[in-house]
Order: C-alpha cells, then structure tokens, then sequence
C-alpha cells in the first residue's frame, strides 16, 4: 500500500515537473537617431495559444489578429513601428507600448500582467493574469473559495483610506509575491477606480495580503501546487 501511494506521489510530481517550463520575455528594440523604442513578447516554451489569445485581447493593437507564437507578434510590432516613424505619424497614432512581468511560474501556474502606455499619451493601464499552463486556461477569480468574504475583508483593508468610495465588485486583478526561494510571500489585490478616470487611466489602489491571512482563501486544487 505504501509502495503504490508512493508510485502516485511520483507520477504527479512527475507531472507537475513536466510543465515546470521557461516563460521569459522577448525584446526586440527599433532606433531612429539617439531614440530607442522597446518592443516585448511573452515567450511560454510550448504553445500556449489559448493563453496568447487572452493576453493578446488586452490591448487590441492589430484590430482583432490573432498571432499564434509571440515572434510573428513581435515582428508585426517592430513593422507597425518602423511603418509609423516613416510616416512621421507616431504620435498621432498614440501606439502602445506593452510591457510583460512574470511574478510566478511555478507547477504549471503562471502569474503575469501586461501593461501599455500609449506614446504621445499620459494615458496607461495594466491587466493582471493567472494561468493554468496545464490546461491553457485562465484561472482568474477560480483561485479562491468564500469569494463574498474575501471581498469584505478587501472593502475593510481599503476603509482605512477615506478617500475611496467606489464599488469592489471582483477579485480577477492580483499579483503574487515571492521570496529568493521562490515560496509565496502573499497576495496583492488591485482594484481600479472606474468611476474617476484621469488623462492617465483609472485611479489604482492595491490591497496586501500574506501568505498566511491568504491561504484559507485558496482552492485546494491550486493551493497544493502552490506550495
């Protein structure tokens, strides 16, 4: 019994091992003169497509196209650019720069958010994810249990600031943090003031969580791959 228990331990860590895959950014850069503009890509070892296909849906910067690996997108950026600086008409198109960040990509999970900033343009904004590489899906709010609970204790920690007034409604946007070792420190929720748009996007505020005060709120499914 102990022998067989043990050969299932195995085959799921061997699993789990088996999407423990590379996912870095691309860069690539177009120079004019003395001005340098960077260009990024999400770079995941296999293909990913369902994952592309959200991330891409952040910004739309190609009206819909679906680029099936992150090269062919990164070249169509770099083309798109070059195309502009030629033309003299970059800032009238206010292009958007997007910039990747991995915060976590541990047993087939993935935590990531993208940003954009728009040149010629104050305005900007960023879109955080969290993927299940296994089954190219993302998980979103999914990572947590007691949704309605976890939102009142987001609204309580956010009442010590009384300047904010607008409504907590999800828990989609959240970005994971880890130590050296690479083990879960916590959790940073951002909520968006939709309500008070600026010239520069939308008002955002963040709320902490530890690892400790989070883990009760996590699935079982995840929490074990987690850890």
């Amino acid at each position: 019994m102990i022998k067989y228990l043990f050969n299932i331990l195995f085959i799921f860590l061997f699993s789990l091992s088996s999407y423990a895959q590379d996912v870095f950014v691309l860069k690539d850069s177009v120079c004019i003169s003395k001005e340098c503009f960077e260009l990024q890509e999400l770079k995941i070892e296999t293909k990913n497509t369902g994952i592309y296909k959200k991330i891409q849906k952040s910004y739309d910067l190609f009206n819909g196209t679906f680029f099936d690996s992150p090269e062919k997108r990164l070249n169509a950026k770099k083309d798109t650019l070059k195309n502009l600086i030629s033309t003299n008409s970059l800032r009238d198109n206010q292009y958007g720069f997007e910039n990747y960040k991995i915060y976590l990509n541990k047993n087939g999970l993935l935590n990531v958010s993208v940003h954009i900033q728009s040149y010629g343009s104050p305005w900007e904004a960023t879109v955080f994810y969290f993927f299940d590489e296994m089954n190219d899906t993302e998980v979103g709010e999914n990572l947590f249990v007691n949704k309605k609970m976890l939102l009142q204790v987001c609204r309580k920690k956010l009442k010590t600031d009384k300047s904010i007034s607008f409504p907590i409604k999800n828990l989609s946007q959240y970005k994971i943090s880890t130590n050296t070792a690479g083990n879960i420190t916590g959790i940073d929720f951002i909520f968006y003031d939709e309500k008070n748009r600026t010239n520069s996007g939308y008002p955002e505020y963040s709320v902490s969580f530890t690892w400790k005060e989070i883990e009760k709120f996590i699935a079982p499914q995840y929490r074990k791959r987690l850890i």
